[in-house]
């Protein structure tokens, strides 16, 4: 890497050029960034969908085979048992059900009756057992049976529920005055001379980190960009009052979304990865029916702890291998590890490691489990991606299908115009992310 003085009678670059995204030119730029990002993962799969709406939906079914929790009940000990339920699982139970307790007695719903949203069940052993019922039992409503020349049984409809996300804009800019204007780069790619702006590189680096950042820890706002009144307004407005002053929107990230909507486990004893922690997770994927094939998403103090457990038993399986996701090889090594049916793979996500990014946080200090081919299944046949990025496709003439670059000024190489004597350039994306199913995503605390 060479800094070169004055004229250069090179090509020049954006920093938003798709060469520089290749692992011999980013090395010769600054090996710090080195890195692959998930906003890398996601784009290079083609894990991405443009949408013209600043807020976007998505719909997932309602569970079919559901569960019931007893708040109380009435003859435990009999043959005939009249419990009632909770209120969140109340309203789907019908006459005729087949209930499967805790010690594998079999019931069969004969009545239900319901008050201010609360069902009473009447339920009857159908061997002719003495029915043991706690008071706060979970059981299954597993199966039906219906009488000869049964008639037709009540009618029980299944929603869907809708969850919501919304992009938001990510801008940066360089402004760089004719004093400044000599600080360049050279590189050589493919044999080509090529020079960039060190500062529109940095500042390529930094709005990555910046949407990379956002996608894991980000929260959705309250404010929208359609609200009448937003909580949310950027207070840096124009000089002459034609911009700026608009509602701000945020996305929101992995992490909020398991908050809402996925698992989450706590160590018992953080620091130390054990059998038992392995044996919790298992358990709770097999729960949330949950690909089998797992991408684990840590940093590199959260790997220590598995990779502490599983040198202790000696010959664990544990093997590096390249990650493939969606018939693409990634730039990313990965460990696999085969347990209980499910294979791990465990690979580092640089900006867990960062110093500053995340570290004020706790989830650097967690595991992110989630399906290593990212698919999920759709009603009607086939899948669709788990996890992508939704996105405005650029509007400007220069950029790429993602972020629009807006060149201003006297000494801009690219678009030179106006009286000022510098070079400006804006990179503006308007993006967020958008979680299938996050219902199987799990997210484990070690540390």
């Amino acid at each position: 890497m060479a800094a070169s003085l004055g004229t250069i009678n090179k090509s020049y670059v954006s920093a938003l050029d798709s060469m520089l995204d290749t692992r011999e030119i980013n090395k010769l730029i600054t090996d710090v960034q080195n890195e692959v990002e998930l906003s890398d993962i996601l784009i290079n799969t083609n894990k991405k969908m443009p949408t013209k709406q600043p807020v976007y939906y998505t719909f997932y079914d309602d569970q079919l085979i559901k569960s019931i929790t007893v708040t109380a009940n009435t003859g435990t000990g009999t043959t005939v048992v009249t419990p009632a339920l909770s209120a969140g699982k109340s309203g789907y139970t019908r006459v005729n059900d087949m209930v499967l307790f805790t010690n594998n007695v079999v019931v069969i719903v004969t009545a239900v009756s319901s008050s201010s949203g609360i069902d009473t069940l009447t339920i009857e052993a159908v061997a002719g057992a003495n029915i043991t019922l706690g008071a706060t039992d979970t059981l299954s409503l597993f199966s039906r049976a219906v009488g000869e020349n049964s008639y037709t049984p009540s009618n029980i409809r299944f929603g869907v529920t809708k969850q919501t996300n919304k992009y938001q804009i990510f801008r940066e800019t360089s402004r760089i005055t004719d004093v400044q204007n000599a600080s360049t780069v050279e590189v050589e790619f493919q044999g080509q001379p090529k020079w960039l702006f060190k500062d529109h590189w940095e500042k390529k680096v930094l709005m990555k980190s910046y949407i990379n950042a956002a996608f894991w820890a980000s929260d959705m706002s309250v404010t929208s960009f359609s609200d009448a009144n937003p909580i949310l307004v950027d207070p840096v407005t124009a000089a002459d009052g034609l911009s700026g002053g608009g509602a701000q929107q945020t996305t929101r990230g992995i992490n909020k979304y398991v908050d809402l909507y996925g698992a989450s486990i706590v160590n018992g004893t953080l620091g130390t990865f054990q059998k038992a922690n392995l044996d919790d997770l298992v358990a709770t994927l097999i729960a949330i029916r949950a690909p089998k094939k797992q991408l684990a998403c840590c940093g590199t103090v959260a790997k220590t702890t598995i990779d502490t457990y599983f040198k202790a038993l000696g010959s664990s399986g544990v093997n590096s291998v390249r990650l493939m996701i969606a018939g693409k090889e990634i730039d990313m090594e990965v460990d696999k590890v085969t347990y209980g049916g499910f294979e791990f793979n465990y690979g580092l996500v640089p900006m867990f490691d960062h110093p500053v990014t995340l570290a004020s946080g706790t989830i650097a200090k967690n595991i992110y489990y989630m399906g290593l081919d990212s698919k999920v299944k759709v009603e009607g046949g086939g899948s669709d991606d788990q996890i992508r990025v939704r996105y405005v496709p650029r509007q400007t003439p220069y950029g790429d299908d993602m972020t629009n670059e807006i060149h201003y000024g006297a000494l801009n190489v690219v678009n030179p115009n106006g009286q000022g004597m510098y070079n400006g350039t804006d990179w503006v994306a308007a993006c967020g992310l958008e979680v299938l199913a996050p219902q199987q995503i799990v997210k484990q605390r070690v540390i």
